[in-house]
Formats: structure tokens, sequence, C-alpha cells
């Protein structure tokens, strides 16, 4: 089982992490763009470019540290490789289930990710052969490095092979496989769809300042996050320090998050909380103005602010998972940057939406908004809960609560002389 109080292992420059995890990601999605690829390839080629950057800045050196300060173990070769076989095995088999899974589930089948591996898959055979070399590699090695080489992909091996194992690894193992397959597929198929619009509909063929320039640098932020996204639940790798810690347990936790994506949010939202259902901005505000300008300015910093907490956390990005504690970025400041500037944004994207409604509807709908956010400060709370089993978080929420931003903001209020 993941041992709760396992500390993060960052130890580089966060400014030279972030910096390669932009420069990553714009290569990625400048390249997919300029080659003109189908949307399934770009997207491919965008979370490799990315995958490649990490691997430069940060994985590298984490990996050398780990080989040099490695314990040296006392213990036959047919040990070792007995379990690395074993391990082999356990991979196999929640591969399997990952195959099994897509095979049958409506949300994997009839995702634009999976369509397009179906499609493709006569094509990377090479690839497939290639990765299957590297991942017994890779298996090998981060089982010399580990301190703790029994870990979960071992016990489900001897789970498969009908051995004693430990429940609790395997259950964890299976929580991530579900997490992973999951958010894979929706960010993967996310990311298609958004390269699909930037061929389309790039914000640089819109006038400067336009309603359509801004919806398109919108998209291509949501662009961003969703290649971040599906890099960081490809990159879950020990060797680097990247590996999932502990994996979210109560129901309360998965709900509150799983409810914010598809399938499940535009169901509740068509039914429930149609808060985005009334009249456009040119009813309150006149495209072109300065109040326009100015609101549409805001909203787009706030959804870049959601895009750099995506860019701090790197390739250790993962929903309801610890894969170590991020303290840089817009995390210095405020413990959830991105939940409260997503929150921000929907605000400021609706406000005049909601006044053209009139007073009744209009405050109808600002009520189901604020049932979406009060679904994320729950979100919030959840993670709160899981993080603070780990003493670095409990360090970090101390660091915030003194030094952050609504402590600055409390002094500064403070220090004002009466008038």
């Amino acid at each position: 089982m993941p041992i709760p109080q396992d500390r993060d292992t960052f130890t580089g420059n966060p400014l030279v992490s972030q910096t390669g995890t932009l420069v990553g990601v714009l290569i990625g999605v400048a390249l997919s763009t300029y080659l003109q690829l189908e949307p399934g390839k770009a997207m491919a080629l965008a979370v490799f470019c990315l995958l490649v950057a990490w691997l430069v800045v940060d994985g590298t050196l984490a990996a050398r540290r780990a080989w040099a300060s490695r314990t040296r173990r006392d213990e036959a070769p047919a040990i070792f490789w007995r379990r690395v076989g074993t391990k082999l095995v356990g991979l196999a088999a929640l591969f399997g289930v990952v195959v099994i899974v897509c095979s049958v589930f409506p949300f994997f089948t009839q995702s634009s990710a999976i369509r397009w591996i179906i499609e493709a898959s006569h094509t990377t055979i090479p690839i497939s052969i290639a990765l299957a070399i590297a991942t017994i590699l890779y298996v090998a090695v981060t089982d010399l490095i580990a301190e703790q080489p029994d870990d979960y992909l071992h016990q489900v091996g001897r789970a498969v092979l009908m051995q004693d194992f430990r429940e609790e690894d395997v259950l964890f193992a299976l929580r991530l496989l579900a997490i992973k397959c999951f958010f894979l597929v929706l960010m993967f198929s996310g990311g298609m769809a958004a390269l699909s619009d930037l061929a389309e509909k790039p914000a640089w063929a819109f006038p400067p300042l336009s309603a359509a320039w801004f919806e398109g640098l919108l998209r291509l932020a949501f662009l961003l996050d969703t290649v971040l996204a599906a890099g960081g639940y490809i990159a879950t790798f020990k060797l680097f320090g990247w590996h999932v810690r502990a994996t979210e347990t109560t129901a309360l936790g998965w709900l509150v998050c799983l409810i914010c994506y598809e399938p499940f949010f535009p169901v509740i939202s068509h039914a429930f909380v149609p808060y985005g259902d009334g009249p456009g901005w040119e009813t309150v505000i006149r495209e072109g103005s300065a109040v326009f300008i100015l609101w549409s300015v805001a909203t787009l910093f706030c959804t870049l602010i959601y895009v750099w907490a995506t860019i701090a956390f790197g390739p250790r990005f993962s929903n309801l998972t610890h894969r170590g504690i991020i303290t840089s970025g817009p995390y210095r400041f405020i413990k959830h940057p991105a939940y409260v500037a997503k929150n921000i944004s929907w605000w400021l994207f609706a406000a005049p939406s909601f006044i053209a409604s009139g007073p009744a509807e209009g405050l109808a709908r600002a009520g189901m908004l604020a049932i979406v956010s009060l679904i994320y400060v729950m979100r919030a709370r959840a993670e709160e809960r899981m993080l603070s089993r780990d003493p670095a978080y409990q360090d970090y929420a101390e660091s915030v609560a003194a030094h952050g931003l609504l402590a600055m903001a409390k002094r500064r209020l403070m220090s004002k002389p009466a008038a």
C-alpha cells in the first residue's frame, strides 16, 4: 500500500520545470498544427512532445539521482527476475482489464480516442513491440532502485498467479486503473476535438479583441489544458518520482469529482442546473466596447491562471490521486487556484446573460451556477482530507494560511489606519 507519509520528491527548480512544461506543450501543439495531422495523430504528437520535455527537464535528472542513491540488495538474481516476472504478469492482467473495459462500456467504445486507437492499431505494431521491450526494461530498472520492490504491481501479479497477496494493494491498483482509464480517454478525446477546432477556427483568423478572437483564445487554453492533463495521466512513472502515492477512497470524493466531467455533468447540467440557457452577451454588453474588452480580458485572465495551475503540476497532474505536494506557481498563494480561477471565469462569462434574463430568471440561473460552485467547494474539501494524511501537505496548508493571498490581503487591511 502506498505510504501516506511519502513526501514530495521534487527537488528541481520550479521555474525551470514550468518553463519546460509550457515549451513542451506549445511545441507539441504548434508542430501538430503545422503538419496538419488528423486529430488522433495530432494529439498523440502533442502529448509525445510534452513527455519528451518532461523527461529532459525533470525525469532524466531524477532517474540519475534515484540510481545513484539506490540501496543494493543482497538477493539472488533468480529472486529478482522472479519478482520482475510477477510484476509483468500483474501489468499484463491490468492491461487485459483495460482492453475488456474499453470494449464493453459505451463511454469508451463511443469515444473518439478509442475509435482512433482501433483504427490505427494495424499501423502501430512496431510501436507496440518497442513499447513492450521498453516496459520490461522499465519494470526491471524500477525494481532495482526501489526501496520497497514489493509494490502493488507485484501484489497484482501474485493475485493473478493465485499466491498470497495484499488485498489493499490490489484495490489500490484497480482504483488507479479506473482513474487512468476514465480520465486519459476523456482528455485525449477532448484534445482531439480541441485540435480540430483549432484547425478550423484559430484565434488568429479573427479580428483582435473581437468576440470570436476571445473565444478562440479560450479554446486554445482548453486545448493546452487537455494536452497537459493527458500527459499527466500517462506519466505515472515511479522511476522519475511521478508515481501515485495514494488514491481517493471515499464515495463522496469520487462523486464530487466525476460529476464535474462528461458524461455526467452534461446530463445533470441539462436536467437540473441549466444555468447556461439564456440570452447572450450582446444583449447587455456591446461587442468592441471598453466594457466588453475589459470583461473578456478578465475572463481570459482567470482561464490562464487555471492553465498555469495545470502547468505547475507538470507530469504529476491527476484527479483523485496524491502524486506529491505542489507548492510552486499559483499554489504558492492559494490551495486551489485552478478551482477558484475556473469558477470566477464561469461567473464572469455568465453574469451578462444573467442580467439580460431579468431579475427572476437571472437569480434562478445564478442559483444554478452557485450549485456548481458548491460542488467544487466539496471537491476541494475532499482533496484536502485525502492529502492531509501527508505531513508535507499539512506544512504546505499552514504556509498558505500564514503567507498566502488571503493572509496578505488580511494583513494589508489590518495595517490600514482607521479613518
